[in-house]
C-alpha cells in the first residue's frame, strides 16, 4: 500500500491532538537538533492558509534533511501530539508535492492578511497626516507613502517574535500610531516628533528580511539591520524636501536609532528626549502584549500555563475562560 493514498486535506487550524494527518502543508522553518544520545532529529514549522504549527521528524533526519527546503510544499505523514501545552505534528513520513498529485491546490498556501490591508493604511496615513501642521512633515508622509506603502502594508511585522505574519508591520505601526497620539497629548509631548518617529521607526524591515518564499534575513538586514536601513529610508527621503530642518532632522533620526532603548538591544543610542523614550516604551509596549496575546492563543491544550517564553522571561497564566473559548 501507498504511504500517501488516503490523503484527506486538514487544514491547520482544525488539527486536534490525536489526530492522524496525511496531508500536504509549506515548509517555513528548519532546525536540525541533537537527541540526547547524540543522533539528529529536525524541528520544522509547517504553514498552510489558515495558520501554523510545529512538527518533527524524529528518525531518518539526515535523509530527510536532503530533500528538505524551507519555502517548498511537502505531503506527510503523521499524527498529532502535545508539548508544552501546544499541539504539534510527529512525522513519520515526508516527500515533496508533485504538480501530478491531483488533489494538490497552491492556493492552500497562499497567505492572506486577516484584514483589509489598503484600508489601515490609509487609516495609518490619515492618522499621521491630521496631526501634522508642518508642510514639510506632510510631504514627508506623502513620499514614504508614495514611495514605500506597497511593500510596507503587507510586510511582517518581525521574521518570529511578534506581528509575525502578512501585514503585522502595518498592524503593530498603526496601534502604535494611535498610542502616540493619545500620550503626546497626555504628556504634552511634541506630537509631530512623535508621530513621525512612530510611522518610520520600523520601515527599515522591509530590507531586512524577505517574506517569500518564507521570512529569510537579507545580506543588508544581517550585517547593517533595520534600525540603520530606517534611518537611511528617512534620510533618502528627507533630502527630496527643500527646506527641512535639519535640527527636526537629527531629532526624528534619534527617535529611529534609539528606539530598542538599550545598547544592547542594538540601539546605537539611548533615548535622550522624552520623544525617543515615548517610542521606545510604545513599541516595547505594543510588542510585549502581542506577544502574550499570541502566546495565550496558542495554548490551545488546555495546561493552566503556557510554555517558557523566552522574549518574556516568563510562562503567563491562561484564564479559563480563554481556554475554553478555543472550542
Amino acid at each position: 500500500m501507498n504511504l500517501f493514498d488516503s490523503q484527506t486535506k486538514k487544514f491547520i487550524k482544525d488539527l486536534q491532538v490525536g489526530q492522524q494527518v496525511d496531508a500536504y502543508y509549506k515548509l517555513q522553518a528548519l532546525d536540525k537538533r541533537l537527541k540526547k544520545d547524540g543522533t539528529s532529529f529536525l524541528a520544522i514549522e509547517l504553514m498552510d492558509k489558515t495558520g501554523k504549527i510545529p512538527a518533527k521528524i524524529w528518525e531518518n533526519a539526515e535523509a530527510s534533511l536532503k530533500i528538505l527546503k524551507p519555502g517548498n510544499v511537502y505531503r506527510l505523514k503523521g499524527y498529532v501530539n502535545e508539548y508544552m501545552n501546544k499541539k504539534e505534528i510527529k512525522v513519520d513520513s515526508i516527500r515533496p508535492a508533485s504538480t501530478s498529485d491531483k488533489d494538490f491546490d497552491a492556493g492552500d498556501f497562499q497567505e492572506t492578511c486577516n484584514f483589509d490591508a489598503g484600508d489601515m493604511f490609509g487609516r495609518l496615513i490619515d492618522a499621521a497626516k491630521s496631526n501634522l501642521d508642518k508642510p514639510y512633515l506632510l510631504q514627508l508622509v506623502d513620499g514614504f507613502a508614495a514611495a514605500y506603502g506597497d511593500k510596507f502594508k503587507t510586510h511582517y511585522g518581525a521574521q518570529k517574535i511578534h506581528h509575525a505574519y502578512l501585514g503585522g508591520l502595518l498592524e503593530h505601526t498603526y496601534s502604535m500610531m494611535q498610542l502616540a497620539v493619545f500620550i503626546a497629548g497626555h504628556y504634552k509631548l511634541d506630537k509631530e516628533l512623535l508621530v513621525i518617529g512612530t510611522l518610520f521607526h520600523d520601515v527599515g524591515k522591509i530590507y531586512e528580511f524577505t517574506i517569500t518564499p518564507v521570512p529569510q534575513a537579507t545580506m543588508q538586514g544581517g550585517l547593517v539591520g533595520h534600525i540603520v536601513l530606517g534611518n537611511a529610508i528617512f534620510l533618502e527621503l528627507k533630502n527630496k524636501i527643500q527646506g527641512f530642518p535639519e535640527e527636526l532632522s537629527c531629532k526624528i533620526q534619534h527617535l529611529i536609532i534609539s528606539h530598542h532603548g538599550e545598547k544592547e538591544f542594538g540601539s546605537p543610542e539611548l533615548p535622550m528626549i522624552p520623544e525617543a523614550y515615548a517610542l521606545h516604551v510604545i513599541d516595547l509596549l505594543d510588542s510585549r502584549v502581542k506577544i502574550m496575546e499570541e502566546a495565550i492563543k496558542n495554548s490551545e491544550t488546555g495546561g493552566l500555563f503556557t510554555d517558557y517564553i523566552h522574549a518574556l522571561s516568563r510562562r503567563l497564566y491562561v484564564e479559563k475562560g480563554e481556554k475554553e473559548g478555543k472550542g
